[in-house]
């Protein structure tokens, strides 16, 4: 029997999005080099308590003389409305690098909603009543309501072999924090806190508590029942979070010189399958130590807040590894930072807790190959395509270069991408 040829399409497309430039009359003589986000300690964050105060910073480098320099600032909220902006600043146009800086805004002068704010810069170069050049670059960054989650020791604790102990939590944001140990739970006569003599106050979100400190009533006894508590510091010492309520625990009377423990959170993952609606993580913890470890709580948190349940580790033996998954629901933000923490008293308590930060995908269907011809049909716009693909039946969609044909799709019927070219495969 003689045999027919058969003609598969694969056609692939290329997305290209459409940049609206607007008209210069002359080459761009300014270029935007940096922009960043500080705290009122000058430390570069992303994330911050809507108590704080933050600095704005751009970096530029003029090309050419110009009459002056235009410093531009503004902030868009998560739902995308501006909510603050500042156009004051300027400086002399000579040749090189400039930059300018508005410090210490405070942050509730712009807070409307948790979530992604958007900082954007813009410099422009000329006269007050002619801008020969400009242009904008943007950084994203988060404001929350401000809160301080305890995380380790765990309130109730009991029994702790920690050496050195470590306190851990998580925080909305601040510049520093401020560690309280008291055997009173109402800290009166503190008997131990951080900003004092010869302990600082930590920039870090974990304190080692000194285990030989040179006061003796700051040495801490086993079966005493302690309290502790943080507080979020600006760098003026102004508090800007702190913890709602304070938490207890007790150290083991007689540390045992057995066998080591060592219970260590190996990693966090964010599912292959997840989206922006519907978040899962596994956490990997492996047994480091020498003896079986059971009952064990293990924490969760998403940008600082704790996921409803935990997990109980059942059991685990001596050099295992095992793995515990979350489901954190639904988040606004693209961007999530995610820590994943056991409370355990173990030998080796820097590995207990780690943080990572992920960036989730929207949610998009899966298209079937006709469907995806069906749709993108619509927006060819060049004949010689038209002509090119004419009697084909597509087996095979593909985008190129490589990407999300979902999210291509979209920006087609945006206006953001169009379809440039066409390659047909024959298969015989």
């Amino acid at each position: 029997m003689e045999e027919i040829n058969r003609k598969i399409l694969s056609f692939g497309l290329c997305m290209l999005l459409f940049v609206v430039l607007a008209g210069f009359t002359r080459a761009q003589t300014i270029e935007i080099r940096n922009i960043a986000i500080f705290d009122s300690g000058g430390r570069s964050r992303t994330t911050f308590s809507s108590t704080e105060g933050i600095t704005f910073s751009v970096t530029c480098y003029n090309l050419e003389p110009v009459n002056r320099i235009y410093f531009e600032f503004y902030v868009k909220s998560p739902e995308g409305v501006k909510v603050f902006e500042h156009t004051g600043n300027s400086a002399v146009g000579n040749v090189g690098l400039g930059g300018s800086s508005i410090k210490n805004i405070p942050i509730r002068q712009f807070y409307k909603t948790p979530g992604k704010y958007i900082y954007e810069a813009k410099v422009s170069a000329g006269s007050t009543a002619t801008r020969i050049s400009s242009e904008v670059r943007s950084l994203p960054f988060y404001v929350y309501s401000p809160s301080i989650t305890l995380s380790y020791p765990a309130d109730g604790a009991r029994d702790l072999i920690d050496k050195p102990l470590t306190f851990r939590w998580v925080s909305s944001g601040a510049t520093k924090y401020r560690i309280y140990v008291d055997d009173d739970k109402g800290f009166y006569n503190c008997l131990f806190q951080t900003g004092k003599g010869e302990y600082p106050d930590p920039e870090t979100t974990y304190f080692q508590y000194p285990t030989s400190p040179q006061d003796p009533r700051q040495k801490l006894a086993g079966g005493v029942v302690y309290w502790w508590k943080v507080e979020g510091l600006d760098n003026a010492g102004n508090v800007v979070a702190k913890t709602p309520i304070p938490f207890s625990f007790t150290l083991k009377e007689t540390v045992p010189s057995a066998t080591t423990r060592d219970l260590a959170v190996m990693d966090v993952t964010l599912d292959k399958e997840s989206t922006m609606s519907d978040m899962k993580f596994s956490i990997l913890l492996k047994n480091q130590g020498g003896i079986a470890i059971s009952n064990t709580r293990v924490n969760l948190y998403v940008n600082g807040v704790p996921v409803v349940p935990n997990q109980i580790l059942d059991f685990i033996s001596i050099g295992e590894t095992k793995s515990l998954s979350f489901v954190a629901g639904a988040t606004k933000e693209k961007m999530v930072t995610v820590s994943a923490a056991i409370d355990f008293s173990d030998d080796n308590m820097k590995n207990n807790i780690i943080t990572k930060s992920f960036t989730l995908l929207s949610e998009y269907r899966r298209y079937e190959p006709w469907e995806v011809w069906k749709i993108i049909k619509n927006f060819i716009k060049d004949l010689e395509i038209l002509r090119e693909l004419e009697g084909y039946t597509p087996s095979e969609v593909m985008l190129l270069p490589e990407g999300d044909i979902g999210e291509e799709l979209m920006k087609l019927e945006q206006g953001k991408a169009k379809v440039v070219g066409a390659e047909i495969e024959v298969v015989k």
